[in-house]
C-alpha cells in the first residue's frame, strides 16, 4: 500500500515552530500559544530523556502519548487541569501534524483526558484566606499599592492574568458610581466588558492617584480621569519598576511571591495562583446569584456554558452539610 504521508526531514522543533506560526496566523490568543509551546516542549524533553533519542513523527504513537500523560499524573503531582492542558495541546498538535500530512493517522485521536477535576479544587479561597492574601500583598515592600490593585482586580472581576496585564488606561472607564474595563486580549481574541465594583475602583484609585496628581479617592480619581480615547499610543495600566508595561510574567512572579509568603504562615494554600482568584470570583458570584451561569460565563469570557457550570457544583463542605441534615440521619441536631 502506498504511503500517503509527506516525506519530511524536519526536526520536532521545526514542526513545533511551524505549528505555532500557523496558530498565530489564525489569531489564536498569545496566552494559548505560549501554553501550547510549553506543553509540547515539555513532552519533547520527556521523550528524549526516556528514549535517549529525539522524537520523530514516526515515533509519535498512542502508547507514547499515554505514557507521557501517565508520567504527568504519577510523578509531577500536577493538578488535573494542568495534566489535561498538556493532553489538549498534544491533541491539537497531532491533529495539525495529520492535516499537514506529517502523520498518516492521528495518534492522539482516542487519547482521553484524565478524570474531571473535582468541584472542591475549583472552590477558590475562603473569605479568611482572601483577607490574608490582601493583607500580605499590602505588606509587600515594593509596589505594594500597585500589587494590591492587581490582586483586587483579579478577585473582583475574575479576569485571567494575561488579560489583566494587557490592560491599557484607554480600556478603562472610571466613574464615581460605576466603572468597567474592556478586555481586548481575551481567550480566542474575543473582547468583552467587565464591570468594576467599588472595591476594584478604590484599589485603582489609590494606585492611579499619583499619576493623576489627585487625592486617592474614587471621587477625585473619577474627576481627574482622562477623557481622551486615543489609541495610537496606548498607555499601559500597570507600570513596571522601570516605567514600562508590567508583563504577564512579572505579574505572575509578583503573585507567586505573595502566595509563597502567605503560605509559609499557612494562611493560604501554597498552590494558590491567579486562576485560584478567578475561581474565587466565580464561586462568590454564583453564591450571590444562584443559577446565573449565563451571566457568569459572560463575565469570565467562556464560550461554552459547560465550562462555567462546574462552578455551580456544590463543594464537599456543602454536600457534607446537606447529608448531615437528611431526614434519615438519626443523630441530626
Amino acid at each position: 500500500m502506498a504511503d500517503n504521508t509527506t516525506t519530511i526531514d524536519s526536526s520536532p522543533e521545526k514542526l513545533l515552530s511551524d505549528w505555532l506560526e500557523d496558530l498565530q496566523s489564525h489569531d489564536h490568543a498569545p496566552g494559548t500559544i505560549r501554553r501550547y509551546k510549553s506543553a509540547i516542549e515539555s513532552f519533547l524533553a520527556w521523550y528524549e530523556h526516556e528514549e535517549h533519542r529525539p522524537l520523530t513523527p514516526a515515533l509519535l504513537t498512542p502508547i507514547t502519548l499515554v505514557g507521557y500523560r501517565n508520567f504527568l499524573q504519577r510523578t509531577q503531582a500536577r493538578a488535573t487541569s494542568t495534566v489535561n492542558g498538556h493532553v489538549s495541546a498534544l491533541r491539537t498538535w497531532c491533529a495539525w501534524l495529520t492535516e499537514q500530512r506529517h502523520l498518516e493517522a492521528n495518534p492522539a485521536k482516542r487519547i482521553k483526558l484524565v478524570g474531571r477535576q473535582e468541584a472542591s479544587s475549583r472552590e477558590g479561597l475562603s473569605d479568611t484566606q482572601v483577607n490574608a492574601l490582601l493583607r500580605q500583598v499590602q505588606s509587600s515592600s515594593r509596589d505594594a499599592v500597585r500589587n494590591y490593585a492587581i490582586v483586587q482586580l483579579l478577585l473582583q472581576t475574575g479576569m485571567r492574568l494575561d488579560e489583566c496585564s494587557h490592560l491599557n488606561l484607554e480600556d478603562t472607564e472610571f466613574g464615581e458610581r460605576s466603572g468597567r474595563v474592556t478586555i481586548r486580549h481575551g481567550k480566542g481574541n474575543k473582547a468583552r466588558s467587565v464591570p468594576l465594583n467599588a472595591s476594584a475602583r478604590q484599589a485603582l484609585a489609590e494606585y492611579l492617584a499619583p499619576r493623576f496628581g489627585c487625592d486617592p479617592t474614587i471621587k477625585a480619581v473619577a474627576a481627574a480621569w482622562p477623557c481622551s480615547k486615543a489609541t495610537t499610543n496606548p498607555v499601559p495600566l500597570w507600570h513596571s519598576q522601570k516605567g514600562g508595561r508590567l508583563t504577564t510574567s512579572g505579574m505572575r512572579q509578583m503573585l507567586d511571591i505573595v502566595v509563597r509568603d502567605a503560605a509559609a504562615r499557612r494562611l493560604v494554600p501554597a498552590t494558590a495562583s491567579a486562576h485560584t482568584l478567578r475561581h474565587t470570583f466565580a464561586r462568590n458570584y454564583l453564591a450571590g446569584y444562584p443559577g446565573d451561569v449565563v451571566g457568569l460565563a459572560t463575565l469570565l469570557g467562556h464560550t461554552s456554558l459547560d465550562t462555567t457550570r462546574i462552578y455551580s457544583q456544590p463543594s464537599v463542605e456543602q454536600l457534607s452539610g446537606r447529608v448531615e441534615h437528611l431526614k434519615q440521619n438519626a443523630y441530626t441536631d
